[in-house]
């Protein structure tokens, strides 16, 4: 019989749950519960702790992937709890910011207006007995969060630390609308797509 590999702290920590839970699930959980924190700090004003926050949250959006992918680790509840965190953290440090005019009201309306075109997008589609329909995340949606999280992030730096920053958020926020019009786009003909490729359900 092959001998048996003795089980390190590390194989430990890294091995999933009876209960089907994750090191990543975990990783992503801290992001969750840092989020009420973050707001807040931003509230008070407090633009340095909500700033080292946000840098930790965004962060664990890189760590929490990396542990799935390297250890095998992808679960059905962190395939949804990843994206739900993600969209936690940027509406509400969007929100706050664009209450407390850092950001401007426009681009919080362009934010929101994509996600919720695109959930509802999938929930007419599924609600017309196409079928369950099931989108994969497309890569410029990753980027897109990844430009709202530096955006966010350079403009708590800022307020936090007074970096003079303003040509580089103005530059990030560009890079926000670009992104998220792309992805909406996207979205919209992956949704076409997806939709010409079920089968009509029996009845509908």
């Amino acid at each position: 019989m092959p001998e048996q590999q003795p089980q390190t702290p590390a194989r430990w920590f890294l091995k999933p749950s009876r209960y089907g839970l994750t090191p990543a699930n975990g990783v992503t959980a801290v992001r969750l519960v840092l989020v009420p924190f973050i707001a807040i700090a931003l509230w008070e004003g407090r633009y340095n702790h909500a700033f080292w926050m946000t840098a930790i949250a965004g962060a664990s959006d890189a760590v929490d992937g990396y542990i799935a992918r390297a250890f095998g680790h992808k679960s059905r509840l962190g395939a949804y709890l990843d994206p739900a965190a993600d969209k936690l953290l940027i509406l509400t440090v969007f929100g706050l910011l664009t209450y407390l005019e850092h950001l401007p009201l426009w681009l919080m309306v362009l934010v929101l207006a994509r996600d919720i075109a695109i959930v509802a997008t999938v929930a007419v589609f599924t609600r017309m007995k196409k079928a369950d329909l099931r989108m994969q995340p497309l890569f410029v949606s990753k980027l897109t969060t990844f430009a709202q999280l530096a955006l966010v992030i350079a403009t708590l730096a800022d307020l936090a630390f007074a970096l003079g920053w303003g040509d580089l958020r103005v530059g990030l926020l560009w890079a926000v609308v670009a992104f998220t019009v792309a992805s909406w786009v996207a979205y919209f003909f992956e949704a076409l797509r997806a939709l010409r490729t079920v089968e009509v359900a029996p009845g509908a």
